[in-house]
């Protein structure tokens, strides 16, 4: 039950981290007219918080396999992971 809790705890620390990215990349684009991208850190975030959609019984609809709800959230830590790079890229001119 812990572990459980821990889990979820960390994931949703994760999905703040990665929204307060998308703020900054919105920030961003609406202050140097440069396009970010920033609303697939929206994306980013609920695919790693689909840990709740399989608390919710959501992804049972689609599979029951936790390992396939895992690969989802670490599909979502990867679009983050990128998108990421693009908007530091971006923000130093290093593109």
């Amino acid at each position: 039950m812990l572990t459980e809790l821990l889990h979820i705890y960390n994931w949703i620390l994760i999905s703040i981290v990665i929204l307060i990215t998308g703020m900054i990349g919105y920030f961003y684009q609406k202050k140097f007219n440069i396009k970010t991208n920033y609303y697939l850190f929206i994306l980013s975030a609920v695919l790693t918080l689909s840990v709740f959609l399989h608390g919710g019984n959501f992804l049972y609809l689609f599979s029951v396999d936790y390992a396939l709800i895992e690969f989802i959230e670490m599909i979502g830590i990867w679009i983050a992971a990128l998108l990421t790079l693009k908007l530091y890229k971006v923000m130093t001119g290093a593109m």
